[in-house]
């Protein structure tokens, strides 16, 4: 093995190893996102998982494996929770008086421990996987209606880009052994503006009727900026199984710039206040067995069974937050057949999940339904997810 390589690769065992180097020290922000339909109908991110795009966010390990697939634009769209009833009474209060129906039995039932959103990925969404090499630069946009205070509904609207890159190399093993080993770290950052609208219940007929982009712009308006990296090992025997051991957002700290609202962000017209975070550590591992399919060859070219466990030390790396062990495991299947139609099932936070993909040449249509557990207990505050996501990939 080349010097370097074996450099780096003591740096990423070393690193998945002491995954408490960097502990809770600051204030915890979110991951770098990235909707996938295909991922969320497998259960998740799997860290032995390596053949497609996805794998810039599963595990930068599977660079070797994967590929090589360059991705040319993607649009994914996605509702959470009770998008179209909160679709529904903007409608129907459009039409009437808005006040009756806020106050009605029904939509005040709806608004209580609501949370909805809508995301949208792309349309820039370019980058390459494949050979060892493995980039991308990816825009997300988001909105989400929650209700985190009593009698209160707050909107809060993201948009995030993202630029990562990174390397993968394979570990020569004896021949006889019929297996591989690959390393990889990829580093990454992120620029995220955000800004939020919170009102009680007895002014959102006021926000519904005269709703404008001024209501957003003259709200506080945050910037919030990282820049950190992801390491993994996978290792596979005779294409049949494969391991896969990924440490995300291995050191990951953030900046939050506060202003007072959008314009004076946009004009650099005060100081804002600046605080320091940290993206904690996920620590994940799991499994893929790809059988062999014999006589069922004829009907199914793929299949492929995966079981993770994810963020493994999360009651450790950010305790106030940690779930509980179910919350944690991820199973997936997907059955590929004639190369065109994938269908997919899985499991993930306890919830089931499914999905669908068409490979049409020029694109790929992909479609799922998916749970999510807001809280840290299984089953006590599950919401339900559709994705829908056209992929131009070559």
């Amino acid at each position: 093995m080349r010097r370097e390589n074996s450099f780096l690769l003591l740096i990423v065992i070393f690193t998945l190893l002491n995954p408490t180097l960097f502990p809770e020290t600051r204030r915890i922000e979110e991951r770098i996102s990235s909707p996938s339909p295909r991922i969320k109908a497998l259960g998740g991110k799997h860290a032995a998982l390596a053949d497609d795009f996805t794998t810039l966010f599963n595990n930068p390990a599977g660079f070797q494996e994967a590929g090589p697939v360059m991705s040319l634009s993607e649009i994914t769209m996605g509702v959470s929770g009770p998008i179209f009833d909160i679709a529904g009474v903007a409608i129907e209060g459009s039409q009437g008086d808005i006040g009756s129906v806020i106050t009605s039995p029904d939509v005040i039932a709806l608004l209580q421990g609501l949370y909805s959103s809508m995301r949208v990925q792309g349309p820039i969404s370019f980058g390459y996987v494949g050979r060892g090499l493995g980039f991308g630069f990816i825009n997300n946009s988001n909105i989400v209606f929650s209700n985190n205070k009593p009698l209160t509904i707050s909107v809060t609207a993201q948009e995030e880009i993202a630029l990562c890159g990174g390397y993968s190399f394979r570990v020569p093993l004896p021949e006889k052994l019929l297996s591989k080993l690959d390393a990889g770290v990829l580093l990454k950052g992120f620029l995220r503006g955000e800004t939020s609208i919170e009102k009680s219940f007895l002014q959102i007929p006021t926000l519904f009727t005269n709703f404008n982009t001024s209501l957003l712009t003259e709200e506080p308006f945050f910037v919030v900026t990282g820049i950190g990296f992801d390491v993994g090992i996978r290792y596979s025997f005779r294409d049949l199984i494969a391991f896969g051991i990924v440490g995300r957002d291995i050191f990951t700290p953030t900046l939050k710039s506060s202003y007072s609202n959008l314009t004076a962000f946009l004009e650099n017209s005060e100081t804002p206040a600046k605080t320091n975070g940290l993206i904690p550590l996920d620590l994940s591992a799991g499994v893929m067995f790809t059988p062999e399919l014999g006589r069922l060859r004829g009907y199914i070219d793929r299949l492929k069974i995966m079981l993770d466990y994810n963020d493994i030390l999360d009651f450790l790396t950010h305790t106030a937050t940690s779930k509980h062990p179910i919350l944690h495991i991820g199973l997936g299947i997907e059955a590929v057949i004639l190369n065109i139609l994938s269908l997919r099932a899985g499991m993930y936070q306890g919830l089931f999940s499914a999905g669908l993909g068409l490979d049409l040449t020029f694109f790929t249509l992909n479609a799922s339904m998916f749970g999510s557990e807001l809280s840290s207990e299984p089953g006590l505050n599950p919401v339900y997810n559709l994705e829908v996501g056209l992929e131009f990939r070559l």
